[in-house]
């Protein structure tokens, strides 16, 4: 758990700013869906912290037993 928990905070967090951030701009008519320019733009922000989170998962969980010679 002591490898979990560091990424639950940093990640769990900055999906719920995200989300906040998201919202607000739909709300206050900064983002609009039916502009392609801000979907692409949405799209780019989620598909960026999923790809995040899997690299940091990856370095996580499977690198540290590279410097032991051992698969994992």
């Amino acid at each position: 758990m002591l490898r979990v928990w560091p990424i639950i905070c940093q990640f769990g967090i900055g999906a719920i700013l995200c989300l906040i951030g998201i919202a607000c701009g739909l709300k206050g008519k900064y983002l609009d869906l039916k502009i392609p320019e801000d979907r692409r733009f949405l799209i780019i922000i989620v598909a960026g912290f999923g790809f995040m989170l899997a690299l940091v998962c990856f370095f996580t969980f499977l690198a540290p037993g590279w410097a032991n010679g051992g698969p994992s």
